[in-house]
């Protein structure tokens, strides 16, 4: 009994399993029956879609990139916008905190202020105010024997006296003692100029040393040069007289007159050519040469007309083989017309059997054409 139930997970898998394959077949079939693809060699569809691909890439990177870096200008500004305010806060609340001790913390309310008052002395009482003061008591022993008993008006008066005068000495001895600083400064100001004085003299005195250093060494460098220029005048005149005497040496010598006979007449005996002195032939060794090229003159032109002989032969029975040739080559040249026009009659028949040939497939024997439904069935799969 056929089974038409709930399909299990097995059935589905072979039936998705099936409709990949379907959908592959046909992007394949769709690859390989393209001609521009298949032609080209390439997947322009696959190569558009990566090239698609890495520009979504790239534009979704560039995205990242301009965001990223917004977020840390915007953080940045928060950050600058926030310590700013910290900063304004904490001044505030400095300011806030002097403000609340100048007012409220003043040294007057501290409980050990008493102690530390800058003006207890001045605002308290005296600790005895005289001998018959009733705060002093028989244990407070503030008299003794021998001691002076309340400063009277005349010692007062002398103490005065003597601190003007004590007064008056610090003031003598400070004017005393500006005035010897100003000594001191002007002694040190002369010394300083009688320095600069000195370092003046001696400078000019180095200028004129130089000075003088140097025109000693313009006139040594003077004298020198036109020692100079005399010792090369005289190796000059010198060069020159040696130059005239070689001049007159080689004028007169034997290189220059050329005299013949001397190379003949050695002294390592009669009949001995010297290479060094050789200047040419003698008239009668020219006399003989001359002869000797006369012979061969004549023997050149005697072989000179045998050869015009050997080539007018030769030229002669070369005529007589182009004349040959040229026969022959018309004999080819007929037979070769003969053969054409006997391979044209050939083709002719030929081409003529072949038009029936193909007019009786045409319309006898291939008389119906197929359709297209007839290419359909062909290049319906890949494999």
């Amino acid at each position: 009994m056929l089974n038409l139930g709930k399909p299990s997970p097995k059935d589905r898998a072979e039936i998705v399993k099936i409709t990949k394959a379907r959908l592959y077949d046909e992007e394949r079939k769709k690859r390989i029956f393209n001609p521009t693809t298949r032609i080209i060699g390439i997947d322009k569809n696959a190569l558009d879609k990566q090239v698609q691909e890495k520009k979504m890439l790239r534009e979704q990177e560039q995205a990242k990139d301009q965001a990223f870096a917004h977020k840390i200008l915007q953080d940045c500004t928060t950050s600058i916008k926030l310590d700013k305010e910290n900063r304004t806060k904490q001044k505030e609340i400095e300011l806030e905190l002097l403000e609340f001790r100048k007012r409220y913390q003043t040294p007057e309310t501290r409980r050990e202020y008493d102690i530390n008052d800058p003006l207890k002395c001045k605002k308290g009482q005296q600790n005895r105010i005289g001998d018959d003061d009733p705060r002093i008591t028989l244990s407070s022993c503030q008299r003794f024997e021998g001691e002076d008993g309340p400063i009277s008006k005349v010692i007062k008066a002398e103490q005065i006296e003597q601190q003007r005068v004590w007064l008056e000495l610090q003031i003598r001895e400070k004017r005393m003692a500006q005035e010897e600083d100003k000594n001191v400064d002007r002694l040190w100001q002369e010394a300083e100029r009688t320095t600069v004085e000195r370092a003046k003299a001696h400078e000019l005195l180095e200028n004129e040393c130089k000075k003088k250093l140097i025109e000693a060494n313009y006139r040594y460098n003077q004298s020198l040069a036109a020692e100079q220029k005399m010792n090369k005048n005289i190796i000059e005149t010198e060069n020159e007289e040696d130059k005239m005497v070689e001049v007159y040496n080689a004028i007169t010598g034997d290189f220059l007159t050329e005299n013949v006979e001397r190379a003949f007449n050695s002294t390592k005996g009669p009949g001995i050519l010297t290479p060094s002195l050789y200047k040419g032939l003698t008239p009668a060794m020219k006399q003989a040469i001359y002869d000797y090229q006369a012979r061969q003159r004549e023997e050149l032109k005697m072989k000179k007309d045998m050869l015009k002989k050997q080539e007018k032969d030769w030229a002669e029975l070369l005529n007589m083989q182009a004349r040959c040739g040229k026969l022959s080559y018309r004999e080819l040249q007929r037979k070769k017309r003969n053969i054409e026009d006997e391979l044209k009659n050939f083709n002719l028949t030929l081409a003529n059997e072949q038009k029936a040939e193909q007019e009786f497939l045409n319309n006898v024997l291939y008389k119906t054409k197929p359709s297209d439904e007839f290419f359909d069935q062909f290049n319906r799969t890949t494999r």
